[in-house]
């Protein structure tokens, strides 16, 4: 049984597209905005960088919260996939490693949400809950529990290593970072998880290369 498509069904498509590639817009836009200045922006900064007009803002956000709302699952979906998906290795250093090199290089193919993220704790959170770095604590868990890390997986030790992932790539978006200095990192994470120094590198490496 074949269904027509009427002029309407088409009229109501051609709109709905529309709706969205603007709210898009206005999301991209905010995000530029907030990366240059923080929280402290206007509906009217995000609306001219968009190109539309006051109306125009409202009648996808009803004000400045409701808008800020919205950025934060988008920019979770911006940033990267959930790469804990991704990575089918069984070794929990090797899953850290690359899992931690393809957040690095996900800030630097994003880097309005990574400057975004480094300011706006709401969209950090869900970064780390939903994001490329929310495999961390359960990453740390199986590996101490498996042997392979010897560190505890305690609150101090996360906010070690989501320290260092969060300074790097902050470097990575300011373009101070490349693949020997990415190495460097994860090499140096994965000593403090109790990896021997000459394997760390090993990992690390290879995680980087692939």
């Amino acid at each position: 049984m074949s269904t027509s498509i009427t002029p309407e069904t088409t009229v109501l498509s051609r709109g709905h597209k529309k709706r969205s590639r603007t709210r898009q817009t206005l999301l991209d836009a905010a995000l530029e905005v907030l990366a240059e200045s923080g929280e402290g922006f206007s509906v009217g900064e995000v609306a001219a960088r968009a190109g539309v007009s006051h109306g125009t803002f409202y009648n996808y956000f009803g004000d400045r919260d409701e808008l800020m709302d919205a950025l934060v699952p988008y920019s979770v979906e911006a940033f990267a996939a959930r790469a804990d998906l991704e990575v089918d290795a069984t070794d929990q250093a090797v899953r850290f490693a690359t899992i931690s090199v393809r957040a690095l290089r996900a800030a630097a193919g994003s880097p309005n949400t990574m400057r975004v993220a480094l300011r706006i704790d709401a969209i950090q959170r869900a970064l780390l809950i939903q994001g490329p770095l929310s495999y961390l604590h359960s990453n740390l868990v199986d590996g101490h529990k498996a042997g392979r890390f010897s560190s505890s997986p305690d609150e101090g030790t996360l906010d070690v290593i989501l320290g260092a992932l969060l300074l790097a790539g902050r470097r990575a978006i300011e373009g101070e970072s490349d693949d020997r200095h990415i190495t460097t990192v994860i090499e140096r994470l994965l000593m403090t998880l109790g990896i021997e120094a000459g394997e760390a590198g090993r990992i690390a490496a290879a995680a980087v290369s692939s």
